[in-house]
């Protein structure tokens, strides 16, 4: 099939041009949806017009929900997050929330022929962090999707291929290139559990299998991970990579071209919008503007205007600092990164250059921390990658490493644009889309305001049932005073407790704790120790362990009421 415009229904033009091809549960093919859209919309049919909430991490449930929403003249409310509150947040506003499947009840009647959408209505509505980390509503219309999806079919056809996307759906480039793009063209797609590489690697396999070429939809915290131990030469190498949500490492480029014998392609844009250029890194550094976007470089700001913004015809300012190449742009960090503390004006983008330009350091970021017992303005805290083995391990490593960072930069920078807050980790805690969130930054502090909590510094995820959870010890703890003065240890009620609030949050699950058995102190912990807690998903329970490089803390397996594997959080 040939990309087909998403007002002229590509996916009803699939039903009934091709049988589904013989692919493992897992994909989901245009050709086989019509059954569930119209389940759908029988059950819309007496339920209001208007905007409906739409979370579901599936990509073949979610996809087929859209469609009937579309199909019954409605619009889609995409959350950027599936937490509780922020779906009944929204939910209270809209017109509807689309429930996890179509009702069984759903009544029998005939349903009139799906007509070709209106392409100046609105088809979905998104959410951004914005400059501010808040969430930000950014409405986009049909025709401005239809744009998009037309100039990347012409840069990139997608032939005889399936699509495996890594990347949330909720997210405007997992949607357009994971779910809309094979939508338009007819093509087999997935997600889902492919974030993890040895699932993508086993999809890989399977469409070669099918013969299909692939398409990888991925992100730069995905390429930052692929591991060298799988043979990805027998799962076979894509016909080509995309990346985007956020800066690729030039590194990490060249190790994902090198692994998996395939471009990579790096797509910069924005939910406000849409694409705006691409590259491959091991090519040139420098953006080419995609087909029909027009840039310019004002007074060092990126400003563009295409058809895929919302005023197609008006330029548009990017929060990035630009300058002009021979063959389109090179950016140099973000323009808007600059707040106020103790009345001075500081750069955040300027900071966290020089601290990413430390030898101990690999990345940094740097966010404003306001504690909620305190009536002062925000300081600073940063978020610093190191090596694992120049992580500090404990109190005297960490107080030694901040020293030495805080002299290192007091050159450079004023005493009030140093940051007071410091957290340590091996990889930036990122969302789905790959950046570090409100979410991920309140739980990074969360300690500062609860001093009964850990200090959280990310969560790895083994497959579907295993979290390693990287924690710390803060030095004011509330349950080291009394226990004991010379000599101050965690007790071992606390450990628990911390391995019961971890597995909640981790899993996703609200079933009530029923007990512990086969708990087991092995060693104490103390102040500023940095320690994993790694938590396993099985039949009868959680098992969890808490390791440190002095070795084995504690363990035990957690009872919950009707735990069910299958709950387990994608």
């Amino acid at each position: 099939m040939t990309h087909a415009a998403l007002t002229q229904l590509p996916w009803r033009r699939s039903m009934t041009a091709s049988a589904p091809l013989s692919l493992p549960p897992g994909w989901c093919q245009p050709s086989a949806l019509g059954t569930v859209i119209d389940a759908w919309r029988r059950w819309l049919a007496d339920k209001p017009r208007g905007r409906w909430l739409l979370h579901d991490p599936a990509p073949e449930t979610f996809c087929a929900a859209l469609l009937a929403l579309w199909e019954s003249g409605r619009s889609a409310v995409l959350p950027g997050d599936g937490r509780a509150d922020t779906l009944e947040r929204l939910g209270e506003r809209l017109d509807g929330v689309m429930p996890a499947r179509p009702p069984a009840a759903a009544p029998a009647r005939d349903l009139p022929a799906p007509r070709a959408l209106d392409e100046h209505t609105e088809a979905l509505v998104l959410y951004t962090s914005g400059s501010t980390g808040e969430p930000l509503m950014q409405a986009k219309r049909f025709d401005q999707l239809d744009a998009e999806l037309a100039v990347q079919a012409t840069l990139w056809p997608l032939g005889d291929s399936a699509v495996i996307s890594q990347v949330s759906h909720q997210h405007i480039y997992g949607l357009l290139a994971g779910i809309l793009r094979p939508l338009c063209h007819g093509a087999p797609f997935c997600g889902g559990d492919g974030h993890y590489p040895e699932v993508m690697a086993r999809r890989l396999l399977e469409a070669r299998s099918a013969g299909l070429d692939t398409t990888l939809i991925s992100s730069p915290a995905q390429l930052s991970r692929l591991p060298d131990h799988l043979d990805w030469q027998q799962a076979g190498a894509p016909a080509r990579v995309f990346s985007s949500g956020a800066p690729l490492a030039a590194d990490h480029a060249q190790r994902s071209e090198s692994l998996l014998d395939a471009p990579v392609v790096e797509i910069y844009g924005s939910t406000e919008t849409g694409g705006i250029a691409w590259r491959r890194q091991t090519h040139s550094a420098d953006w080419t503007p995609l087909p029909g976007v027009e840039t310019r470089v004002e007074d060092a700001r990126l400003e563009l205007r295409s058809a895929f913004l919302e005023a197609p015809r008006q330029w548009w300012q990017q929060a990035d600092i630009a300058e002009p190449t021979a063959g389109g742009f090179r950016l140099h960090g973000r323009a808007d990164r600059l707040i106020k503390l103790a009345g001075k004006r500081v750069s955040l983008t300027a900071l966290e250059r020089d601290m990413a330009a430390l030898p101990e350091v690999q990345e940094a970021r740097c966010v404003r921390v306001t504690r909620r017992a305190s009536q002062q303005e925000g300081r600073l805290g940063a978020v610093v990658v190191l090596e694992e083995h120049a992580l500090p391990q404990t109190h005297a490593e960490r107080r030694a490493l901040t020293e030495r960072l805080r002299e290192q930069l007091a050159p450079r920078h004023e005493a009030v644009a140093l940051p007071r807050y410091w957290r340590f980790v091996a990889e930036l805690p990122t969302n789905a889309q790959g950046k570090l969130d409100r979410a991920a930054r309140e739980r990074l502090f969360a300690d500062l305001d609860d001093n009964r909590l850990p200090r959280w510094l990310g969560e790895h995820r083994d497959g579907p049932e295993k979290r390693c959870i990287t924690l710390e010890v803060p030095e004011r703890l509330a349950f080291l005073d009394g226990h004991f003065d010379d000599y101050p240890v965690v007790p071992g009620v606390v450990l628990m407790q911390w391995a019961i609030e971890q597995a909640t949050a981790s899993f996703g699950h609200s079933h009530d704790f029923e007990g512990v058995d086969r708990l087991k102190f092995q060693r104490p912990l103390g102040p500023g120790s940095r320690c994993q807690l790694t938590l396993e998903r099985r039949e009868a329970g959680i098992h969890f362990t808490l390791d440190s490089r002095e070795g084995r803390h504690a363990a035990g397996r957690l009872r919950f009421h009707h735990i069910a594997v299958e709950e387990a959080s994608p």
